[in-house]
């Protein structure tokens, strides 16, 4: 296994998979560390990383909306959050769930490995509640415990021999933290699809006016593949982008009609809901209404006070 020296004693630092913290090298006969990191696309990083004795965690700032799980090898550390401290019991790495959100300490006082996998909150889609349930309980499961863990090292190893395919795994791999953290959660959401798709009409209504909302878009600001998106959509019975359309027309023939908006040209009310070309623009408000957005500002039963 390569050594290197350690950093400097003390440093707060930003790693690879987002989260600040701060590191420090624990007194032992010998320091070295190994980390090694792949980036799998949606904000979702996985690291691998071995080393002796170390410090890391964070206290009250510095929180972001992240969170790991991370398989860590027997030996002596200690891991604390919430007021509760994890130990290592188990004759395998035993997995542990860190909220970012949180101050957290975690302390290893021998030479040993780690496995993690990082991830914003958005992408898992549960309550922050059911995390720190989750949290508490992760262990219980041994069958789903030892499912995720295996599932990390196998990460590893296809992240080692076949890089390539990695984005290809970034869906399966959020749906398993899903599925533990659901899975040691006492109090359940009814359905965790739903608060994201809240969220992503949410998005949609407070970005109607950008001509580049896209599921491409949309799923980056929610930091899950567009795949995941179209999956989760699906269950509303229309498409994504068939839904903006509307919302973009149901907007705008608000505004034609609003009295208020006289002194606005149509050109002006397209291009404020998303629309670049006023003649698509118009063909399309045609095909909803039956009449063209003219006609329809020009009668004057149709305006709004």
């Amino acid at each position: 296994m390569p050594r290197e020296p350690t950093p400097n004693p003390q440093r707060t630092s930003l790693p690879p998979d987002g989260v600040p913290v701060s590191i420090r090298p624990l007194p032992t006969a010998e320091r070295w560390a190994r980390v090694r990191t792949w980036d799998l696309g949606c904000a979702v990083v996985l690291v691998d990383g071995a080393g002796t004795g170390v410090s890391v965690g964070r206290g009250r700032g510095g929180a972001v909306h992240r969170l790991t799980v991370a398989a860590v090898s027997p030996g002596d550390w200690t891991f604390t959050q919430y007021g509760h401290t994890v130990t290592a019991v188990r004759p395998g790495p035993t997995l542990i769930l860190i909220d970012h959100t949180a101050p957290h300490d975690f302390r290893r006082r021998d030479a040993g490995t780690a496995v993690s996998i990082t991830l914003d909150h958005a992408a898992v889609g549960v309550p922050p509640d059911c995390l720190t349930d989750a949290a508490l309980h992760l262990r219980d499961d041994p069958a789903l415990h030892d499912l995720i863990r295996r599932s990390l090292d196998d990460l590893v190893d296809v992240a080692t021999r076949t890089p390539s395919v990695l984005a290809e795994l970034v869906d399966p791999t959020v749906d398993l933290v899903r599925a533990l953290i659901l899975g040691a959660a006492r109090t359940r959401p009814e359905d965790p699809r739903a608060e994201l798709l809240t969220r992503i009409r949410r998005h949609v209504d407070a970005n109607l006016g950008d001509p580049d909302l896209r599921p491409s878009t949309i799923a980056a600001a929610h930091h899950i593949s567009v795949r995941h998106l179209h999956s989760v959509w699906s269950t509303t019975g229309t498409t994504l982008g068939d839904h903006i359309a509307a919302r973009r027309l149901q907007e705008a023939r608000k505004m034609l009609l609003d009295s208020r908006s006289r002194h606005l040209t149509i050109l002006t009310i397209a291009q404020r809901h998303g629309f670049v070309d006023p003649t698509h623009f118009t063909r399309r408000f045609r095909e909803a209404y039956g009449v063209t957005p003219g006609r329809l500002r020009r009668a004057p039963s149709q305006r709004a006070p």
